[in-house]
């Protein structure tokens, strides 16, 4: 997949630009993960015809993987490698199992095929099956076949279940920049110079994430008014909460409904400047 440094980065925007879901096949890694690669020379294994290093844990071999390849099928080998010498390290496994499944959709999911879609959602669905005890694994499975159902193929009716998997299941999963990617987190602009330190945000939980998607996606109103119920209940101090106001005040099903909580939310300070600005600007409008 290239290099490590030119990451394949796939954004698209939604909710006036504020919400942004990275799509990437190389290079991050969480805390969890070390990046330090061994400094003694490493017995090369020969895996279904590429030469690959074995490294002593599966951590290291994971973050190989991850690391930059001339050639998607040396990549997907590299990954592959993992279960085959790690068969007993679930995590690393599934996070291997994760980016193989993404890999089915090509460089640049933009141009993939019928087939490619395919063999995406029957690997996302395996993953399901076999790794029923990781949470972190399953709940990005999970949003993956919700975003290729409702954002590639179009069919919301297939893929906002999944979202309400997540939420039923998975409440309290974090989200943010962890292994494996792709991954999706909230991209907040550059604070202004004069502001104040931030205060402390409460951290994005993927329940939170994929409510803003039902009601970005739902055409039964009330299913998305039902999926805003929970997020205030639930979320109400994060900045999903207010990417779904803003959304919701562009949406002449939802406005109504939406304004009651402007003061509200604007009133806990979790927001930043240009969002509040953008959800300001919209119940003027409206």
């Amino acid at each position: 997949m290239q290099n490590s440094i030119a990451k394949t980065i796939i954004l698209f925007l939604f909710a006036a630009g504020f919400f942004t879901a990275s799509f990437a096949l190389s290079g991050c890694s969480d805390s969890s993960t070390s990046l330090d690669f061994p400094k003694t020379a490493l017995p090369m294994v020969l895996f279904k015809g590429f030469d690959i290093p074995q490294f002593p844990t599966a951590e290291g071999q994971l973050n190989y993987a991850k690391s930059g390849f001339p050639y998607p099928e040396e990549k997907k080998a590299a990954f592959e490698f993992i279960f085959h010498i790690f068969p007993e390290q679930k995590e690393q496994c599934g996070n291997a199992a994760l980016y193989i499944a993404y890999m089915n959709l090509g460089f640049d999911y933009r141009f993939a095929k019928s087939q490619d879609f395919t063999n995406a959602i029957l690997a996302y669905q395996k993953v399901i099956k076999d790794f029923k005890g990781y949470p972190h694994i399953l709940v990005k499975a999970n949003w993956y076949l919700g975003w290729i159902y409702c954002d590639l193929l179009q069919d919301k009716k297939k893929g906002i279940p999944y979202y309400w998997q997540i939420i039923k299941k998975f409440p309290d999963v974090t989200s943010g920049i962890s292994s494996p990617v792709p991954w999706v987190s909230l991209v907040f602009p550059l604070p202004y110079k004069d502001e104040q330190p931030p205060k402390k945000k409460s951290q994005s939980k993927w329940a939170s994430i994929s409510l803003l998607e039902i009601i970005r996606h739902a055409a039964d109103r009330t299913e998305a008014l039902n999926a805003f119920d929970m997020l205030w209940e639930n979320h109400r101090s994060t900045v999903a909460t207010g990417l779904a106001i803003n959304l919701m005040l562009q949406n002449e099903n939802h406005r109504e409904n939406a304004v009651p909580y402007i003061e509200k939310y604007l009133a806990l300070n979790v927001a930043n400047p240009y969002l509040v600005k953008e959800i300001q600007d919209n119940a003027l409008a409206y």
